[in-house]
């Protein structure tokens, strides 16, 4: 079990992705004091900002140094301060996929269902989600230590707690999370994510529904059924089916996913935002991943 200690800061972020292609050495251990200070942390949150970037899909290791996965070089390239909304819920989006390292922050959003809970009602779940996959039950120290702090101190930390309404506490002290499709989110986003999600789970078509089940794209954004259909079909309108559309014949309901390299929606995603419409933007997207190889 990978070991998050902390959770993780928004500016941690910022930093890695500005300095890390100038310092490929910054998360090996011999470069621990030199990572402190260009992060501005104490040497055990230096872990934690590497585990935590990893989990993002940010950084990945390549023999003996770290560099920046195309998604981080696409944020490097286009928003380095991080401060669009849209790749913060890319970030969400790779820490609550199928086989996320943060598992407890994927559970939440996948297996979890309260919207209204206390800490109890929270750590009873996780304990029994955990039992499910070990031999051994969960240790006291390991929950409060390396589950619940950290998952606690990523929505403080981050704009995913009160402004993206993932985790608040109301005036009795109980948590809670803003109700399923209250929350904006970028079609292009939503794009990227259903192509990636095809991906992983070898799929050309799914049904609607499915995307409401645990690991569903539905599900981890919070999405309800109106909101996701209404956003399906105009994904397919405004991509003119390059991407993925919803057929309603005969009640099916059925999202044909096409064979398009996902990350261009990213890049299509920040060129809208630069006034350019949907299908010049995903064209433009497509070049740009193109130069990736």
């Amino acid at each position: 079990m990978a070991e998050f200690k902390f959770g993780f800061e928004e500016a941690w972020f910022r930093l890695i992705i500005k300095k890390l292609p100038n310092n490929p050495d910054l998360f090996l251990p011999k470069s621990v004091e030199k990572a402190q200070g260009i992060l501005r942390v104490g040497k055990l949150k230096v872990g934690a900002a590497k585990i935590w970037a990893e989990a993002a899909g940010i950084i990945c290791k390549k023999k003996n140094e770290f560099l920046l996965t195309p998604l981080g070089q696409l944020i490097a390239r286009h928003d380095s301060d991080l401060e669009e909304d849209g790749i913060w819920w890319i970030f969400h989006y790779n820490l609550a996929r199928l086989n996320s390292p943060a598992w407890f922050y994927a559970f939440y959003f996948n297996e979890f269902e309260p919207n209204v809970f206390d800490r109890e009602l929270l750590e009873k779940k996780m304990r029994a989600y955990w039992n499910r996959n070990h031999d051994k039950p969960m240790a006291d120290s390991v929950f409060h230590k390396l589950i619940f702090s950290p998952f606690k101190q990523v929505f403080e930390g981050t704009r995913l707690g009160d402004e993206f309404g993932f985790f608040c506490i109301n005036e009795d002290g109980d948590y809670f999370r803003q109700p399923a499709g209250s929350q904006p989110l970028s079609r292009a986003i939503l794009a990227y994510s259903l192509l990636d999600w095809a991906i992983e789970h070898q799929r050309q078509s799914v049904h609607l529904e499915k995307l409401f089940e645990p690991w569903g794209i539905g599900r981890i954004f919070r999405l309800n059924r109106e909101t996701l259909d209404r956003m399906l079909i105009d994904i397919g309108e405004q991509y003119q089916k390059q991407v993925s559309w919803i057929s309603h014949t005969a009640g099916l309901n059925s999202i044909s996913i096409m064979n398009f390299p996902p990350l261009a929606l990213i890049s299509a995603y920040y060129h809208e935002l630069d006034g350019e419409d949907p299908i010049t933007a995903l064209n433009k997207g497509r070049e740009e991943i193109a130069k990736f190889g």
